[in-house]
């Protein structure tokens, strides 16, 4: 089962006002739409648009990766092949990288939505490095300030709201 925090779209706002100081992060969709480039987000007013739309649209989830300059180590867009092809589209985009902080959203009722942070520990990105050299060494990210952030923003996130199990999107 997994857990996020129910909030509103001011909160999520605040919250991603919030990780947007002391320091600017590299943000972009976790995964590109099929065949697309993956989206880039530059400001916290950008996040908060693609936000809207996603609830607008009827998105049920959407997540957005940070990485912080001095979080160190190396993010990457991997592309991802689709065998078979989905709607004649034969490849996503993702950010990848050891150490990358996930924004999950997921969007529930009416100006609600449930949030969480996700990000690897040094011990659970240590016990994968073998089988994805291609994110390169774990050693090369600072986990101090990995932890730091992703703390400081599910504390945030934890003050905003109650905890609740996410509410699945129903098949129709």
């Amino acid at each position: 089962m997994t857990l996020a925090t129910v909030i509103t779209a001011a909160d999520f706002g605040a919250l991603v006002e919030a990780a947007f100081h002391p320091e600017v992060p590299v943000v972009a969709a976790s995964e590109s739409e099929l065949g697309e480039p993956l989206e880039h987000f530059t400001t916290p007013a950008e996040v908060r648009a693609k936000a809207a739309a996603c609830a607008k649209a009827g998105v049920h989830n959407y997540s957005f990766g940070l990485w912080y300059p001095s979080m160190k180590g190396h993010i990457f867009e991997r592309k991802v092949a689709i065998d078979p092809p989905r709607d004649g589209k034969s490849f996503r985009y993702s950010l990848s990288g050891w150490g990358i902080i996930r924004l999950h959203q997921y969007f529930t009722w009416p100006n609600t939505l449930q949030c969480r942070v996700v990000v690897n520990s040094e011990a659970r990105a240590r016990s994968r490095e073998a089988r994805y050299p291609e994110l390169g060494a774990v050693s090369d990210w600072d986990w101090r300030v990995v932890e730091t952030y992703a703390f400081r923003l599910s504390r945030r996130l934890a003050s905003m709201g109650h905890t609740a199990p996410v509410v699945q999107q129903l098949e129709t």
